[in-house]
């Protein structure tokens, strides 16, 4: 099943959208450079991995820009996160990062990652100008990290971020998929992180998308997505319950203010008592859908402008700019996706992971 593509030359005209579907609502544009990885991990896709799209299907880098500069200029967008995929799997990334630098009004340039390549690639990516960066981690358990990952290697992770310090980031987060029955006995060893590191840990809601490991064995779908994920229900784990694992061992969390954490992404911020270093957020899709306040729209690594995370109406951004469609084309096709968002996202997402970016 794939979501029904946008044609903007619709006679069904639109009523103007206010709130989250409206264009001046977005805030942040996530970009999936490569829907390709080096991980396998089980919340994600299969052990044998997914159908990879052709190169020729990716968007290049110029196109990437050109989305960016029109998102920019024209819609005052002002953060950019780069995804995958692995994007550091996208060979010459750091000129990516290079050319989307010199856009003129972008306030923040960061991405997300698995981690197993910063130790090498922190310091080109800083001279290159990214802002910040987010690692994947959700195992501090060697052996169980490489068996959720399938291929990852947990002390390699660990020496990247150390490297992603050494070299002046700052606001850098970590990205935990809270899962029942694989890593909900280290959600208190994931907070106490935070009282030595300057470093917000935020725990996500499984999310059922794609195909992925956790579901039942008959109800595999095509790689494209539509999997029904059935056995996530039993992985998922609430906000609430991670909360109160964490408040019974390190003592009741403290809100803090959103606006002094790094970023416009939807996680609610706490912080351990005493005088930690970092933080604690929660992404809570699933117990408590925040589409009510959604600020952003993902452009997908084949260059569809998808509106939702789960579900919505897309764009072919990718053959209108290989159409020749100049920067007002390009914030048109903005502002149509984004009325397509819907009220409320449904339970289960219909395309993979790896191709939207989280």
């Amino acid at each position: 099943m794939r979501l029904p593509v946008v044609e903007l030359s619709s006679a069904n005209p639109l009523k103007p959208e206010s709130g989250p579907r409206s264009i001046s609502s977005v805030q942040m544009l996530r970009i999936s450079v490569t829907d390709r990885c080096s991980f396998r991990c089980v919340y994600c896709m299969p052990e044998s991995g997914v159908r990879w799209l052709a190169k020729e299907n990716l968007l290049g880098f110029e196109e990437i820009a050109a989305v960016v500069r029109a998102g920019v200029q024209i819609h005052g967008i002002r953060s950019i996160k780069l995804t995958g995929g692995e994007p550091t799997v996208r060979h010459g990334l750091t000129d990516l990062v290079r050319m989307l630098r010199r856009i003129e009004g972008i306030a923040e340039l960061s991405m997300t990652t698995n981690g197993m390549r910063l130790a090498e690639l922190a310091g080109p990516l800083k001279e290159s100008g990214l802002d910040r960066i987010t690692v994947s981690i959700d195992s501090l358990r060697p052996d169980r990290f490489t068996a959720v990952t399938r291929t990852g290697d947990l002390p390699q992770v660990l020496r990247g971020m150390q490297r992603v310090a050494d070299v002046g980031f700052t606001g850098t987060k970590i990205n935990c998929v809270a899962m029942r029955g694989t890593n909900d006995d280290e959600f208190a060893d994931f907070a106490r992180l935070t009282r030595r590191l300057p470093v917000t840990v935020r725990f996500i809601e499984y999310m059922p998308l794609g195909d992925a490991a956790l579901m039942h064995e008959d109800e595999r779908g095509p790689a494209g997505g539509c999997g029904m994920q059935s056995r996530g229900e039993q992985a998922f784990i609430s906000e609430t319950e991670i909360r109160r694992r964490i408040e019974s061992e390190l003592g009741e969390l403290i809100p803090v203010e959103r606006r002094d954490e790094p970023g416009v992404g939807p996680a609610t911020v706490y912080r351990l008592p005493g005088e930690p270093l970092g933080r604690i957020g929660f992404i809570s899709a699933m117990s408590a859908p925040f589409c009510s306040t959604c600020n952003r729209l993902r452009l997908t690594a084949e260059g569809m402008l998808r509106s939702c995370l789960f579900e919505g109406g897309e764009v072919n951004l990718r053959d209108q700019l290989r159409s020749g469609a100049d920067a007002k084309e390009i914030a048109a096709a903005m502002t149509e996706c984004v009325k397509r968002k819907p009220v409320v996202h449904s339970y289960h997402g219909n395309e993979q992971m790896s191709r939207i970016g989280g």
